[in-house]
């Protein structure tokens, strides 16, 4: 068979791995969701840093790393919303925000996920904790995670803090869902970011003066 005979039946094969409607099982559509951060707030003489750090992606759960969009409608309940994605799984998600917080601080000489080829200096670890939108009381957005900033050579921990932020949501669907977890998210990136360059320094600092 050549090459011309070949493409269409490539063309051919995608809707059926895309739709099973074939097989009479009715496609769900979905809305595919992607979290944005917010222009950075402008910060007088902020100092910048000359290490670089790598942003690996954080660990999680199971039931955690996905992309679907995870509900608890009481607690130890676990349901996703079955017409909605995220753009990533979550801990891809918030590793690429977490990335992008630092680009845009403008404060550090540079930044990348670890898979990047990046010469770092640190790397800033993360254990994805909690990662939904709780219905106990009011729906709120639930993130929580513990981050350990690392010598990137001997991986030895230099630094941990637990970081949390919660958003509340305007009601219970996927769209409300959605921005409570976008508020949430420019709630703890930046906190994350201010933290991590911080105790950065004070290892640097600790390093030139022993």
């Amino acid at each position: 068979m050549n090459a011309r005979l070949r493409v269409p039946a490539l063309l051919l094969a995608l809707p059926l791995a895309a739709c099973s409607s074939l097989f009479n099982v009715q496609c769900t559509p979905f809305t595919i969701y992607s979290p944005k951060l917010a222009a950075p707030a402008a910060q007088a003489a902020t100092a910048r840093v000359d290490w670089q750090l790598a942003v690996e992606t954080p660990l999680a759960s199971d039931a955690l790393d996905t992309v679907r969009i995870v509900v608890m409608p009481s607690p130890g309940v676990i349901e996703v919303y079955p017409g909605a994605r995220w753009s990533d799984s979550a801990p891809a998600l918030l590793r690429n925000l977490i990335v992008q917080g630092f680009e845009r601080s403008g404060r550090i000489a540079g930044v990348g996920s670890s898979a990047s080829g990046l010469r770092a200096d640190y790397a800033l670890g993360i254990a994805l904790h909690d990662f939904q939108l709780e219905m106990d009381g009011a729906a709120h957005a639930v993130i929580r995670l513990q981050a350990r900033l690392l010598d990137y050579t001997t991986n030895r921990v230099l630094a941990t803090q637990a970081f949390s932020a919660e958003a509340p949501a305007a009601g219970h669907d996927a769209a409300a869902a959605f921005a409570a977890f976008e508020t949430a998210l420019n709630q703890l990136v930046p906190q994350l970011v201010d933290w991590t360059l911080r105790e950065g320094e004070v290892v640097r600092a600790a390093k030139k003066r022993g």
